[in-house]
């Protein structure tokens, strides 16, 4: 535990070949398993509880930190902050499971995700690709298949500065899922875009000045950590 976060990793103290996999799979198990229970504290009058994760892979220290007083077998490094950034990267997105381009790649074939961005977190300059795990494969169809169909149209619009489609596009998926965090972002920033008042070179912090589309590198560059 740190905080009111939980921090777990896969591959240590024993090697597991599929260690993003089962990772992933655990954080779809977690946020099946709270729908219930949110219906359940709901009906007793509870507040409702919310979930967000972040999932990166790679080379990480592992083993047991502290003191004399105290010690914990734990994980530390670059990619376990990057993780950390991911959860709350959530927050820009609205969206609940963000894993990296790392983890993805290592679990294609077993898992479903929507392309959400690419994007900067706080304190590193190099973007990277994120998804949203969306399910295990093979089981995301019906509506929310359109609605990630069409939000993959959305970004390759905006990715080739084609601004008012990349709207229209984003729209069309809040037609079909009206409560979509990432859809409802995109179609802000993409009409941002369009009326000549969105993004500067490096990111979304609108007081750097007026847009300039031809130096636009396309990252979504974030100002919070979440």
């Amino acid at each position: 535990f740190e905080g009111d976060a939980i921090i777990a990793f896969w591959g240590a103290p024993l090697p597991d070949p599929n260690h993003a996999r089962q990772a992933c799979f655990a954080s779809l198990d977690m946020r099946d398993a709270l729908g219930p229970l949110g219906e359940k504290w709901l009906a007793e009058g509870r507040p409702q509880v919310s979930v967000r994760m972040g999932l990166n892979t790679g080379p990480m220290v592992v083993g047991n930190m502290g003191s004399t007083q105290r010690v914990n077998y734990t994980i530390m490094g670059d990619a376990v902050n990057l993780a950390s950034r991911l959860e709350g990267a959530n927050k820009a997105f609205k969206s609940d499971l963000m894993i990296s381009e790392a983890t993805y790649l290592q679990c294609a074939d077993e898992v479903d995700v929507r392309e959400l961005d690419v994007i900067r977190v706080v304190g590193k300059d190099e973007p990277i690709r994120v998804y949203q795990l969306l399910n295990r494969k093979h089981q995301t169809t019906g509506v929310l298949a359109d609605m990630v169909d069409t939000y993959h149209r959305g970004l390759e619009a905006m990715r080739n500065k084609e601004f008012e489609s990349a709207a229209a596009l984003f729209e069309q998926c809040l037609s079909l899922m009206p409560n979509d965090g990432p859809s409802s972002i995109q179609k802000a920033r993409a009409s941002r875009m369009r009326d000549g008042t969105g993004e500067s070179r490096r990111g979304d912090d609108r007081r750097k000045g007026p847009r300039r589309e031809a130096d636009w590198d396309g990252v979504f560059t974030l100002t919070e950590k979440g």
